[in-house]
């Protein structure tokens, strides 16, 4: 029971930590900690073996519906983060685009072919 009373204090954690807004100055050190958490808890999950008693049973399933709300909200934390990419990433673009606006024109002006043999 030691290892899922430690679980149950991981998953917690987690849970907290997920619940909180992320704001983007923090937002590495808030990765790294979730990363660090989660690698701590798939280290305790390996050590939860069968059987269980009624109180386990009953603490592992509280366990089981915090980590679905931790799925989601990682979930919704991993498109936030995904949609900042892709919305610096067209910022980019559009700030070369502005700095150098005829870079991609392909003219041919003043050169012609001749037909004569």
């Amino acid at each position: 029971m030691d290892a899922l009373t430690k679980l149950e204090q991981v998953t917690n954690e987690l849970a907290t930590l997920v619940d909180q807004p992320v704001p983007a100055k923090t937002r590495e050190d808030v990765l790294a900690k979730l990363d660090h958490l989660l690698d701590q808890r798939s280290e305790l999950l390996k050590h939860v073996k069968p059987p269980f008693t009624d109180e386990e049973q009953k603490l592992g399933h509280d366990i089981l519906a915090k980590d679905q709300e931790i799925q989601l909200r990682l979930n919704h934390l991993f498109l936030e983060l995904k949609h900042e990419m892709r919305n610096v990433k067209k910022q980019k673009s559009s700030t070369q685009q502005y700095l150098d606006p005829y870079r991609h024109v392909a003219t041919h002006d003043g050169s012609y072919w001749d037909k004569k043999n």
